[in-house]
């Protein structure tokens, strides 16, 4: 499997795993901000320095939810917080397989998820 091809199934799973978990109007702002966590990821993923970009969107998710604590829209950015390190922690396995630094310390979660979706290659 191309790691293009393993990215793009990573970020379309954890929107549709997001899809599922915030059905109701009140999870409105959680899903709109795991969406916006995605589409921030992968953007960071495209072209040279994925890793660093990654890296740096994390950090400013982190910064950015501990910012709205409190405000009515809290939930947006912490969802997005939690997608994008989600993210980050998956493809920190891929990179720890390899021998390359990761982004951030994977979870057992997270390796279980990267060897599901390495499972799915068609080839």
């Amino acid at each position: 499997m191309l790691i293009r091809d393993f990215l793009n199934l990573l970020l379309d799973d954890t929107l549709e795993e997001a899809r599922l978990r915030h059905r109701g109007p009140e999870d409105r702002l959680a899903f709109q901000g795991a969406e916006r966590g995605v589409e921030d990821s992968r953007r960071a993923m495209t072209g040279e320095q994925m890793r660093r970009k990654l890296r740096e969107l994390l950090e400013e998710a982190r910064a950015s939810a501990e910012a709205a604590s409190g405000r009515p829209d809290e939930a947006f950015w912490f969802s997005r917080e939690l997608h994008v390190e989600w993210i980050a922690k998956v493809i920190s396995v891929v990179l720890l397989t390899a021998h390359v630094e990761v982004i951030v310390t994977p979870s057992r979660e997270a390796a279980l998820k990267a060897a599901q979706l390495m499972e799915l290659d068609p080839g």
